[in-house]
Order: C-alpha cells, then structure tokens, then sequence
C-alpha cells in the first residue's frame, strides 16, 4: 500500500503520548536506568578489587579520549570530573559509590529532553523545507497552478511512503512500535519522523550521534523531540552498560522507538547486512521485562524493518571515502558537503523525491506479525510468544536468547533486500560502474571516463530484465516509473536525478551522446546500493 494522505493520529492528545509521559516522570525512569545499570555492573564485577580496575580502566579511557579527541558538544567540566574520579580511587571511598557517581554521570549525559511544542514546531518546519527541497518550483519559481498546490498533496507527490502502512497503524494502538530502518544519512532520523507523523504515529524516540550536536543547527533541532545521546567515541564498559539500560527501560515504558540495527551509517551505499547483535539483543530483553512483569498481558514490541532511498544522498562523497572500499584514506574530504550544497542554486531549481518502504512486521523472536499482533512461523502456524518465551529454560535460556537475536538480524536483513525500493538513478549508476570495471585502462583513479550510448542501453536491458525477474520473486521493489518499463524514460529520469544535488553529478551525456563518468567514486557509491542481487 501506499500512503497518499496525511492519516488521522492514532492518540490526538499529545499527554498520552507515552514519550511524553516519560518526561513528565524523568526523574523516576532515571532512577530506574541508574539502578538497573549498577546493579548489572555489580553482578559482574563482584569484588572490591574487580570494581577498583574497572574504574582505573574507566577514568584512564575517559582522560586519553579528552586529550586526544575533544569535541565543542562535550560538558565544559568534562575534564575536571575525570580528574577529580582518578583522585578519589585513590582514597578510601568505596568503589560502589564511585561507581555511582560515574553511571550519574553517565546518565546525565545520555538523558533526552521533550517538549510537545517543539516536535510539533519541528515538524512543520521540516514538513516545509522537504516540500521546497523535493519540489522546489513550488517554491516560487513555477506557474501560479504549482506554486500554490496545497503543501501536503505536494509532499505526497515526493515523499513516497509504501509498504505495510496499515499494519504499523495497527500494531502501534496494540503494542510498542520499534522501526529498525536502513542507515544512510545524517538527516534519516528527521525523514523517518516526518514519515511517521504523516502516519499519524506518536513521537519515537532514538538515539543521536552526539557528534551531530557539535552543529547549532542539528542540536537545536534534537534539543528537545525525546532523543538520548550516542557518543560512539566511549567504549568503557559503565558507559555501554548504561546507554543500552536506557535503550531497554525506554521500550518497556512503552516509547515508539527508531534504532539503527547496523549501528551507524552504511559507509558503501550498501544495504546493511551485519547488523549489531548487541542492539538487537537489546529488544529480546526489553520484551522480556515485560513478560517477566505482567505475564500474558504484557504488551508486545513490534520491529519493523524500513527501506529509505534516495536518488541523493548528501553526505555519499565523503562516506565512500570513509569506507573500506577506498584506499587513500589521508585524502578524505573535509568539506562541510552541507554548508555547501545549501549554497547552491542545485536546492533552489532541482527537485528530487524520497522512498520509504515499510516491511512486514516481525517479533523479538523473528516471527511475522500481523496487523493484530499475532504471531506466525515460518509455515504461517500461529504461536504464542509469551509460550514460546516461557520455553526457554534457565538452562539454555542464554544460548537460546543468542539464538533467536541471530534470526531476527537475519530476517530484518531479507526484509531489508526485499524491500529495496529500486531507483532510477540507482540502476543507472549500476550499470555505468558495471560497464566501466570491463573497460580497457579502467582505474578509480580516473577522473572522467565515457561509455558508449548503445552498449550502455543493450547492458540496462539485460540488468532490467534480471530486476523484473527478481521482482516477480519477491526479492526486490521496483518504483511505478521502473514498473512501466520504459529504458529511455528510466535512464532519462535517472541521469537527470543521480546525485541531483552534488556540485558535479556522477554521470551526464556528453556532447557525443554517450554516457560519461565525472564522478567514479561518488558513482561507486550509488551502484553498491544494488549489489547482492547477482545482478553483475
């Protein structure tokens, strides 16, 4: 199904809001995640002795990381608490108290804050900036007919939502929402939270790379909409300890919550397929605190995978030179891509569109749901999870929990495949990187390269006929423009759209007619996003 309207919300006051309800009781949910999170450090660390070098090892970490990789989004006092942490190990406080200290800390920094107000000004505000962005003749420089088209039927226009639309609504006024979608850029968060509200589902809340909040802009934005802090630079055990507490507790308050199961974004292009055990192992628990606590009447999590896509991603050039693909590390680019694409007169005359495909709903166990919320196999037998769940026995319970995370990752990465939403651009773009790798003389480090007009159209053909038969299969999606089957409206569509908003577009025609590379890297990229299809 796709969503061509604004739907009604599912809880039309914001104070049952169950993220604004964790607000409202913050002080007791911080409570709860410091005791949960000590508590789990102490069963492991069961001696004096054992706490003292955690801590040693902790604050070591903690003083190497401000030396050596500070940022402006840090607390101003960050280095005089560490300092003053190393000299009280050395006195006689206890351990756990100091360790106390350092999940407060911890928890203070992790901590979100949420104001109905500002979701709801944020979200009109992006509302109105993807509607000039994606359709920016409407933006004052089209005829009178589109500049004043209504701004919601504008944004449907461009921002395409399919998928399992009215199952999630569903699932959502039963149970606890958890989107796991695929990672591409720093703005998903916004995209998928735009998207969500179009659906008419309450607030989520996620975690947002602290990095983000070295930007004015990014955290004003993230100030306030209910998102906890991630700084991937703190690996102490405290720290993850107590981040993944505050993930787990936030699920069992009942929180809609985003989580990007590959943990951060796909550097190649690539569709994710090695997916952070430990996150996901995050919702096993989560599901069993509630089990644990109100038995058959526990409400469910529900995961659903998420496909985003677009013909533009504005951060491509710099994380393909971040990825394992690219050798020359040393020459990676250091130009904010954003200041300068806002820049560009590309924002204010080129439209572009965004895809987002909703996958069929699973468990914490892997097991499709549907829209009531029951479970099936593999065979289409309902199950009971709370049964299923209580089978698990102490002995294996462990073992088995680790069992059922490796099914979920891998049914949330076939969902991810399947639901791959192919676009022009990017059927372009993987048939130019193809053909070139077979070229005479090919090198990345090229900086132009032009491919024949006919061969590159016989090898589209050959590549669209493989994709229609992956698509017949249920392997892969394909846009309406890709289902009509039109090449020559399919590659104009694509050439044109490719890296739309980039200062040099990967691929252009040349004079000659024929399809020429300007870009071979940033090309890489976009092609990678059909790679484990065999379609080479």
């Amino acid at each position: 199904m796709r969503a061509s309207k604004q739907f009604t919300p599912i809880e039309l006051d914001p104070e049952n809001w169950a993220i604004t309800k964790l607000h409202k009781e913050q002080k007791y949910f911080l409570e709860e995640v410091a005791q949960k999170s000590f508590e789990s450090l102490r069963t492991r660390y069961t001696t004096e002795a054992d706490l003292y070098r955690l801590l040693e090892q902790t604050t070591s970490r903690e003083l190497t990381r401000i030396t050596s990789d500070p940022w402006k989004s840090d607390p101003k006092d960050d280095r005089l608490f560490w300092e003053n942490m190393a000299s009280s190990i050395q006195t006689d406080i206890a351990p756990s108290s100091l360790l106390k200290n350092i999940i407060a800390r911890y928890l203070d920094e992790i901590r979100s804050d949420f104001s109905v107000k500002h979701y709801q000004l944020i979200a009109k505000s992006v509302q109105c900036i993807l509607v000039n962005l994606l359709k920016p003749k409407c933006f004052g420089f089209g005829g009178k007919g589109e500049r004043w088209t209504r701004r919601t039927k504008r944004l449907h226009e461009k921002f395409h939502i399919t998928g399992a639309v009215d199952t999630l609504r569903a699932l959502a006024k039963q149970g606890t929402i958890v989107l796991v979608p695929t990672h591409t850029s720093n703005w998903d968060s916004i995209i998928i939270g735009l998207a969500m509200q179009q659906l008419g589902i309450p607030p989520l809340s996620w975690g947002t790379g602290l990095n983000l909040f070295n930007n004015k802009g990014f955290r004003y934005i993230f100030s306030k909409l209910g998102t906890y802090k991630v700084d991937r630079r703190k690996k102490t055990i405290p720290y993850l300890q107590t981040q993944k507490d505050y993930a787990c507790l936030a699920l069992t308050w009942n929180c809609h919550t985003l989580f990007y199961p590959a943990g951060t974004r796909s550097r190649s292009g690539a569709i994710e397929s090695d997916l952070k055990l430990g996150l996901l192992g995050t919702l096993f628990e989560a599901q069993a605190k509630n089990f644990e606590k109100y038995g058959t009447n526990a409400k469910k999590l529900f995961i659903v995978p998420i496909v985003l896509n677009y013909h533009c991603v504005l951060e491509a050039q710099q994380l393909i030179y971040e990825s394992d693909l690219y050798e020359q590390t040393a020459t990676v680019i250091k130009d904010n891509c954003c200041n300068k694409l806002v820049l560009s007169k590309n924002f204010l005359f080129k439209g572009s569109e965004i895809f987002i495909n909703i996958g069929v709903p699973l468990d914490v166990m892997g097991n499709i749901v549907d829209e009531n919320g029951n479970s099936y196999d593999n065979q289409s037998n309902k199950l009971d999870l709370y049964k299923q769940w209580r089978q698990l026995s102490e002995q294996t319970g462990i073992e088995k929990r680790n069992d059922y995370v490796n099914i979920l990752s891998h049914k949330i990465v076939q969902s991810y495949y399947k639901n791959n939403m192919v676009l022009s651009s990017h059927l372009v773009a993987f048939v130019a990187y193809e053909l070139a790798k077979t070229t005479e003389g090919f090198s990345m480090h090229l900086k132009k390269m032009a491919l024949n007009h006919t061969t590159f159209m016989t090898a589209l053909a050959v590549t669209y006929k493989k994709l229609r038969m992956h698509y017949g299969q249920e392997k892969i999606a394909l846009t309406p423009l890709l289902m009509d089957g039109q090449l020559d409206a399919i590659v104009a569509d694509g050439l044109l759209k490719l890296g739309i908003y980039h200062d040099t577009p990967p691929l252009t025609i040349d004079k000659n007619g024929d399809v020429l590379i300007q870009d071979i890297w940033t090309l890489l990229y976009y092609h990678n996003r059909l790679t484990g299809y065999e379609l080479e």
